[in-house]
């Protein structure tokens, strides 16, 4: 039992459903060249193909294909004459939904106003048909042009114009059954974080929880805790799951805090963290810079709350992590996309026309929920799920203080005793320093007095030497004086023998 579930939590049909779909398309490139009556066969998969990539967020993997389907459709439209009342109803539909795509991708990508102006470019196009046009289109198309919309309005400050737009997705949405497919469960999710920063923007903040709790509820169940097990998922798979994480749970924790609730924030906040930290070895640089944003954003509330020592330590992993992957915050910001600013001031608007609203067209018809009675669900299980949360966010927050309150006491004993330990490890050297210093200086007075009593000896020595050559000197001085005296005497008396000799011989 248990191994068929994880079977199943780790089957990925949606990977499986994209493979077929791109053979398709490759099958259907070999078969155009030799066979041109392919050609629509072929648009009509690039269509499917990317429609698919889309509901998975899988935005720049489709951009290719998304570009060729426009061509193609665009090519088979304009072939069978100038736009006008006689245009296949078939062949713009087909060039209105590769549009909408292409649109999607860049609104995904983070180019709100590249996607609205691609949006209008189908104006004309839908003067001329109308309702048979747009009763064609498939609703999640209709979703999609509208969500466009409402990001272009939203970054052009047409707040208003923005939650218009973003009523309506959300009408067609309720209607379209959509909500209940498996494969377009991240459409639901961006259709109601798309309310939510509409009414951010909006200065409606118990309606912007409302939103994107609903968004968050969705997603977790699209989930399922498989990302507290990524190594049971494929590299796909898990990319898939992991893509709206940081967006969502950002936006929930900054909003949350915006609104007073600070405990639930952090709570949010952190939870973003351990799952980022969870995957980011799977992974790689994208997550961990995530990872370094969302420890940043840590940091900022709990300085914010007074909490200095936490946010330090959540300052320091980010920049231990940005240091790692050798990037600039600014990267981070330019993955995590812009934060919708809150509005000030609450703004009403009216609802669009039913033609821009694509009001009972979609395959589903009018029988969609009220807009109104969805919003006041919406806010009542939110309301519901505050009152239920907050106590145990309250309380695992309130601990947090606590446990960071006894590790600064333990590191400020830490740092007393580590100062009292190097005060005595210093006192301890300074007075092995002393003591070798004592030592070498009574070494280098011994030496000084072994030298002087050597200088000493020897002047001693020289001194009885010279006294000794002195004297030496002077008997032999003293000798050669008296053999000279001798001589003398020797040759005086030699010379008195001499006389006498002389004397006798004369006589």
């Amino acid at each position: 039992m248990a191994q068929e579930k994880a079977r199943k939590r780790s089957h990925d049909s949606y990977a499986q459903r994209g493979k077929a779909l791109a053979s398709t398309v490759h099958r259907l490139h070999g078969w155009v060249g030799s066979d041109p009556s392919k050609v629509p066969e072929l648009a009509d998969a690039l269509v499917q193909l990317t429609a698919h990539r889309l509901l998975g967020h899988g935005y720049a993997v489709a951009a290719a294909d998304a570009q060729e389907s426009v061509r193609r459709a665009a090519e088979l439209l304009a072939a069978k004459g100038p736009i006008g009342p006689y245009t296949s109803v078939d062949d713009a539909t087909r060039y209105v939904t590769a549009v909408v795509h292409l649109a999607t991708i860049q609104a995904g990508m983070n180019m709100p106003d590249a996607a609205g102006g691609t949006i209008e470019s189908l104006q004309p196009l839908e003067d001329q048909l109308g309702d048979e046009l747009r009763s064609r289109l498939e609703p999640q198309t209709v979703i999609w042009a509208l969500s466009c919309s409402a990001r272009a309005e939203l970054a052009s400050g047409d707040v208003a114009a923005a939650n218009a737009y973003a009523d309506a997705a959300l009408a067609r949405l309720s209607e379209s059954g959509l909500e209940d497919d498996s494969d377009a469960e991240y459409l639901a999710v961006d259709v109601d974080r798309l309310a939510s920063d509409c009414r951010w923007s909006a200065g409606r903040p118990e309606e912007t929880i409302a939103f994107l709790y609903a968004a968050k509820v969705r997603y977790d169940d699209v989930v399922d805790g498989r990302l507290e097990e990524p190594a049971r998922l494929s590299p796909a798979l898990l990319e898939r799951l992991a893509e709206p994480l940081f967006g969502l749970y950002r936006d929930m924790a900054d909003r949350l805090i915006a609104t007073g609730e600070v405990d639930l924030g952090l709570l949010t906040r952190r939870n973003l963290i351990d799952l980022l930290r969870g995957i980011s070895g799977r992974w790689g640089d994208p997550i961990r810079l995530h990872l370094a944003s969302a420890l940043t954003d840590l940091s900022h509330d709990l300085r914010e709350s007074g909490r200095a020592d936490e946010a330090a330590a959540a300052s320091a992993e980010a920049d231990a992590i940005m240091q790692a992957v050798e990037r600039s915050h600014a990267v981070v910001q330019e993955i995590a996309g812009e934060r919708v600013s809150r509005g000030v001031q609450p703004v009403n608007w009216t609802p669009l026309p039913r033609g821009a609203s694509y009001a009972a067209t979609t395959a589903a018809g009018a029988g969609g929920v009220d807009p109104a009675m969805l919003q006041a669900e919406l806010l009542q299980k939110a309301a519901v799920w505050l009152q239920r949360e907050r106590p145990e966010a309250q309380r695992l927050e309130l601990q947090r203080i606590e446990q960071a309150r006894i590790d600064a006491q333990r590191r400020e004993s830490e740092r007393v005793e580590a100062e009292r330990a190097a005060t005595a490890q210093r006192a301890a050297e300074r007075a092995q320093v002393e003591q070798t210093e004592r030592l070498e200086a009574e070494q280098q007075a011994a030496a000084k007095r072994a030298e002087q009593l050597e200088r000493k000896r020897r002047r001693e020595e020289r001194i009885e030497a010279h006294r000794l050559e002195a004297e030496r000197r002077e008997a032999e001085q003293r000798e050669a004086e008296r053999l000279e005296a001798e001589r003398l005497e020797l040759e005086r008396l030699q010379a008195e023998i001499d006389e006498l000799e002389r004397r006798e011989g004369r006589a």
